[in-house]
């Protein structure tokens, strides 16, 4: 740690990798401080993000479009290219207390960790998330940035990502009666993503958190189908564009996608077309 001006801190200067940059975050600079009595930083724009974990002591937060008091165990997200300031928020005749842990990194999945934290540009702070296991992460993380610990960058990008699943945990839980949009829209993608991998109608109403019937009626009114019918056109769909290329056994396609012999898939396909895939078939290659 260094004496400056305003702060005793350490800086950690990181360059990324042409790997790390291919992932979707990657660490900029980190550090540790104790303030000063004179502390202040800003007004100023930074070209990433920076996540500080306030150690002890309070902080005094200008953000775009508002402020606010910060204390010990609180986090704020400084955003790119935005103009904030910050400095101790003890009164100036009480002793300072203030510590502050830093993260900042660029990468595209920046806002959407941010966002599952309940963090954004318009509240760019969240209450009582510095815990001991995320205070240990944030340590481990700065020692594999410092070249401490790690020979290569997977073990630093791990020690990011588990940060960040740190913090997502002690968010709030949402509300019980949590928005139809975001179940239901992550549900179908659930669906879309898994529909070759023999998953069944249990698979899914345990993916989506809800009563089987509230999710019957929700896709039945979203989609004009339900579950299984949806499922059985996501397979479907695939199965026909398998038969046309002709690069597929008829038994390939059944056990691509998730039927356990081609008898079920054969039921399935003739159910849904009037005719069994090898009749299909003849009728495409004519």
């Amino acid at each position: 740690m260094k004496e400056f001006d305003h702060e005793f801190a350490e800086h950690i200067y990181y360059t990324a990798s042409p790997f790390e940059k291919k992932g979707g975050l990657w660490p900029v600079r980190a550090g540790w401080n104790r303030a000063k009595a004179a502390y202040i930083v800003g007004p100023k724009i930074i070209e990433c993000y920076s996540v500080h974990f306030i150690i002890e002591g309070s902080l005094y937060l200008e953000y775009p479009g508002g402020s606010v008091t910060l204390h010990a165990g609180d986090v704020f997200c400084l955003y790119p290219n935005q103009r904030y300031l910050y400095r101790r928020g003890e009164p100036l005749d009480e002793p300072v207390r203030l510590r502050m842990y830093w993260l900042a990194f660029n990468g595209t999945q920046a806002p959407d960790l941010l966002d599952r934290l309940g963090i954004s540009l318009d509240l760019p702070y969240s209450r009582q998330r510095l815990t001991p296991d995320t205070e240990a992460s944030i340590q481990q993380t700065l020692s594999f940035m410092r070249g401490e610990n790690a020979d290569d960058d997977f073990q630093l990008s791990a020690s990011i990502y588990r940060l960040f699943g740190i913090l997502h945990t002690t968010r709030d839980p949402e509300p019980v009666n949590k928005s139809t949009d975001k179940w239901i829209n992550a549900t179908l993608d659930y669906i879309r993503t898994h529909y070759m991998e023999g998953i069944a109608v249990a698979d899914i109403v345990r993916a989506s958190g809800v009563h089987r019937s509230h999710l019957y009626s929700e896709m039945t009114r979203l989609t004009g189908m339900g579950p299984q019918q949806y499922l059985t056109k996501l397979r479907m769909e695939r199965a026909v564009a398998m038969l046309r290329s002709e690069a597929y056994s008829i038994t390939e396609i059944a056990l691509s996608l998730g039927y356990p012999d081609l008898y079920s898939f054969s039921r399935a396909f003739g159910k849904q077309y009037g005719m069994p895939p090898s009749r299909y078939l003849q009728d495409q290659t004519k």
